[in-house]
Order: C-alpha cells, then sequence, then structure tokens
C-alpha cells in the first residue's frame, strides 16, 4: 500500500521553503502562535508585537510604574510576555477557553512562575455568562457583542467584514464576572503586597468603557496606575472617563501616527510611507478631542 510519494520537485520546493521559512523568521518571539491568524505575523517576522504598545509599556515601567501591570483582554499573552519582566506581577484576564491555555503556556516560558496570574472569565456588570464572538482570522479581536458600546457596524467593520455574519466567527459561551467585585479584591491583593504603581492595558473591543468606569468606582488612592487602551468608537466620551476619577489628577494623551488615520491623501500617504516610514508619538490629546485608535489616562 502507497502511503507517500515524493518528486525531485516537491523535494526541492519543499527544502526551498523549509530555508526561506527559518530565515523571514529567525527573529521570531519564542513563544505559542496560530499560524495566519493576523496577531501572529509580527512575532514571527519581526520578533516583535506592537513595537509602539510595547515600548511604551517599557518606557512607563522604566520611569516606576513597575509594580504591577494588569493586562485585560490578554488572549495568548504577547503583550505579557514581551514586557512581564519589567514587573513584580503580572494579572492576565482571557476569557476565550482557545486562548487561555495557551496563554498560561506562554507566560510559563517567558516569565517566572511565581510573577503571573489568569483569569479566565470577561469583565462585565453582573455574574453570568455570554456569547464571545471570535474573527475566525484574527482571535485578537473577539468580543462579547451583548451590551456593547460599539455599533455593530464598528464592529464588523474592524475585523474586515461588511456585517456581523456569524460564519465568520467562532462563538463560544464564556463567564462573565461583576467587574466592580474583581477590582475591589485585586486592588486589595496588589495593596497587600506593598505594590502601588502599575500599567493597565485594555483590550475588550468595545467594552473599554464598562471596564474604565468600573475602576473608577473602586481605584484606591495609593494606586497610580498608566492605563491604555484602544478606542474605535467615533463618539467616545472622555468627559465621562475624566468626571468619573473624582478627586485624581488625570492627564488624557495618545499614539499619535504620522500616516495611519490622518486625513492624507492616499498618494501622501503612500510617499511617505515609502520614503520616511510611518513615525509614531505620544502627545497630549487637546481638549474635548475624540480619539480613535490608542488612548493613555494617567492617574496619580
Amino acid at each position: 500500500m502507497l502511503l507517500s510519494k515524493s518528486t525531485p520537485y516537491s523535494f526541492i520546493k519543499r527544502h526551498l521553503s523549509v530555508w526561506l521559512f527559518q530565515i523571514l523568521t529567525r527573529k521570531s518571539f519564542k513563544v505559542f502562535l496560530r499560524c495566519g491568524d493576523e496577531i501572529s505575523l509580527g512575532p514571527q517576522i519581526d520578533g516583535i508585537h506592537e513595537a509602539p504598545l510595547t515600548n511604551f509599556i517599557n518606557k512607563f515601567a522604566d520611569e516606576g510604574f513597575s509594580d504591577f501591570m494588569i493586562d485585560i483582554g490578554a488572549n495568548i499573552g504577547l503583550t505579557s510576555c514581551q514586557n512581564g519582566n519589567k514587573f513584580k506581577k503580572i494579572y492576565c484576564f482571557e476569557p476565550n477557553p482557545m486562548c487561555v491555555n495557551i496563554l498560561k503556556t506562554n507566560l510559563e516560558i517567558s516569565l517566572s512562575e511565581s510573577v503571573s496570574e489568569v483569569f479566565d472569565f470577561a469583565l462585565g456588570e453582573k455574574d453570568g455568562d455570554c456569547d464571545l464572538f471570535v474573527p475566525r482570522l484574527n482571535w485578537g479581536g473577539a468580543f462579547i457583542r451583548h451590551g456593547n458600546d460599539y455599533p455593530e457596524e464598528v464592529l464588523s467593520k474592524k475585523d474586515g467584514y461588511e456585517s456581523i455574519n456569524e460564519e465568520n466567527y467562532i462563538v463560544n459561551k464564556v463567564k462573565v464576572r461583576n467587574s466592580v467585585e474583581v477590582f475591589k479584591n485585586l486592588f486589595a491583593s496588589i495593596l497587600a503586597d506593598n505594590l502601588n504603581k502599575g500599567i493597565i492595558k485594555i483590550d475588550v473591543e468595545g467594552y473599554e468603557r464598562k471596564v474604565l468606569l468600573s475602576i473608577s468606582k473602586i481605584l484606591p488612592p495609593d494606586i497610580s496606575v498608566i492605563v491604555v487602551f484602544e478606542n474605535w468608537d467615533p463618539m467616545f466620551n472622555l468627559n465621562e472617563i475624566k468626571d468619573s476619577f473624582k478627586n485624581r489628577k488625570v492627564n488624557f494623551l495618545k499614539f499619535e501616527r504620522s500616516i495611519k488615520g490622518t486625513s492624507k491623501s492616499k498618494l501622501r500617504k503612500l510617499l511617505e510611507y515609502i520614503f520616511f516610514g510611518e513615525i509614531i508619538s505620544l502627545t497630549d490629546i487637546k481638549g474635548s478631542e475624540v480619539i480613535v485608535g490608542e488612548i493613555v489616562i494617567r492617574l496619580e
């Protein structure tokens, strides 16, 4: 019984493919990745996931916000694994059951055992269960549809779809926990360990506002944090967030890009990218400016 047959052409093709792949991925990030997924391309080719975010977290960790990092929407742990050695403790929240075991494995590969803790549930307004929609080609874009602050048009278009067609998603039932109670217990634990300055990364695809408002209700005065999150909603109300953090010094900043998200013509964007590349810097948000992109809140 013949099980396989190779030809000289297939032999040469395979070995050339292996050689080329090894060259392209020689800098790859040494963690488990899902081939073909959007968030896996950068770590395989460049050896880094979201360089601006990684550099941002390292910068503020070096400036003293290195006691803890809370990674809300940790996925398979790319951010926590890259930046984790800068912190005394890492707390990861990830409800996707397909990601959690990979997350735990990647953390064990990258960090010492005592540094990280994983919470395998989503953060919401009350305890319960919800459907998590996971884009088949971008597990990092998973979202809870019920009660989401983003319009369905935003939820679909951020992953390249015209509408929410369940054929484009893997739908999993996930646990949801009352975020105020969760943060109450977590911040108490952080203070008990004599930690008081840290970074919170939020990537929850439309639940950012709810998470921020929950943090504002319970953040102890003895804890100072830098919060970074991505916003896709052009109607996002920064004033609401600022008002919620009563008696705190609040500063808003943004990741400002020289090409992406600007009103420049397509031709100008192309020419600038070819000759100069894209420049990303951290700048202040002016007044009530609405930001679609990465937003930073400094709370002291």
